[in-house]
């Protein structure tokens, strides 16, 4: 019988764990497009992640764990005590979302997308914090491998949780190609029509987003480019409402759209529609965002944090973080030279192709049989 290696999804609640959510599953998919024939992939998932993601029932096994997994502690604790038990007879189990249950019997894998708790703590509740503190070294003890998205990720985990680097696996996000430039006519009018001329920043309203950089940015373009717009995009976070207080303040409520977490058609065709994707954050464990848009042939604008030049290279202009004056003469850069615009354009898909599908799901199935052995 081949080994079994069980995935362990009870973290992922759709719309809320931001960009592990799709990097997780695009992963999936691409060991499901592999074929492994020598494992057999297991998913263990809450009821809600099938319902957002029905063709996961038919790519693979799945079990459906506990319902009512609404809150975190649940979450932990049904890791602690139904996961334990249903893969006591699994081969390994990969753990997708950053930590290992204490109880955890079978041999491990373990993805930890960023550490951010432990480099910007202010941004976590105390008892977050406290069972990180606790959760986070048996997590680099236990591991067999430890994955992560990029090599700034690695190099954190390297020095934060000393973990020896033999352990440490780089898997990239899988990107699935995509026609870049304009696609659906329609679709592009609409943007137009609705929005006019918009600079796009796709992310759930954390701390570490700083949306308030890009407000503020756009509030100095001035009169000079008052047509601009702003679309913002994803779930709410725990600053939707200090933003919005904030656009109401510079009277920027006509400018600033807040779209929530839209269709991945329409957000597909905003990144196509856009002047430039605007992605100021200042820590992040890859930046899927800046990735999705240069396959699409949308010029990126980002800063010199974290992971986001290992993934953009030279093909998007970086400002420095927390930084809205030079943020505001990027962006007024970007809009007033159409040749720049291509140049990134082209510059960025170039870039993007760099990020296949297959090779990130080769090395998660090469990690996964490395810990075997």
């Amino acid at each position: 019988m081949n080994p079994v290696v069980g995935v362990n999804l009870l973290w992922l609640v759709p719309g809320v764990v931001g960009g592990s959510e799709e990097y997780i599953l695009r992963l999936l998919r691409a060991v499901d497009r592999l074929d492994p024939g020598d494992l057999w992939i297991r998913l263990y998932a809450q009821p809600e992640l099938v319902a957002a993601h029905p063709d996961l029932l038919d790519r693979f096994e799945t079990r459906l764990g506990p319902s009512k997994l609404g809150s975190k502690p649940a979450r932990i604790l049904a890791e602690n005590s139904w996961l334990a038990r249903v893969t006591r007879q699994d081969d390994l189990v990969h753990h997708a979302g950053g930590v290992i249950p204490m109880i955890a019997p079978t041999p491990a894998v373990v993805t930890i997308h960023d550490l951010q708790p432990l480099d910007m703590p202010e941004n976590f509740g105390p008892a977050r914090r406290r069972w990180l503190k606790t959760v986070l070294p048996h997590t680099a003890q236990t591991a067999r491998l430890v994955l992560c998205p990029s090599s700034f990720t690695a190099g954190r985990v390297l020095e934060l949780l000393d973990v020896d680097s033999q352990r440490l696996v780089v898997v990239p996000h899988g990107h699935e190609p995509v026609e870049s430039g304009i696609v659906d006519p329609a679709a592009h009018q609409g943007n137009l029509d609705r929005f006019g001329r918009f600079l796009l920043f796709p992310g759930i309203a954390y701390a570490h987003k700083r949306h308030i950089d890009l407000i503020d940015a756009l509030d100095l373009l001035g009169d000079r480019f008052g047509d601009v717009q702003l679309v913002m995009t994803g779930g709410p976070g725990p600053e939707s409402a200090k933003l919005a207080e904030h656009i109401v303040k510079l009277g920027l409520q006509d400018r600033c759209h807040v779209l929530g977490r839209v269709s991945e058609e329409l957000l597909d065709s905003l990144y196509r529609s856009a002047q430039a994707l605007v992605f100021p954050s200042v820590y992040e464990g890859f930046g899927n965002p800046a990735l999705e848009a240069m396959a699409r042939g949308c010029p990126v604008i980002t800063t010199t944090s974290a992971s986001l030049p290992e993934v953009v290279g030279s093909a998007a202009l970086l400002v420095e973080p927390r930084d809205p004056t030079g943020l505001s003469t990027t962006i007024a850069r970007v809009l007033d030279d159409k040749n720049l615009r291509q140049e990134l354009s082209m510059a960025g898909v170039r870039r993007a192709e760099k990020f296949g599908w297959r090779s990130a799901g080769e090395t998660l199935l090469g990690a996964y049989r490395d810990a075997l052995r």
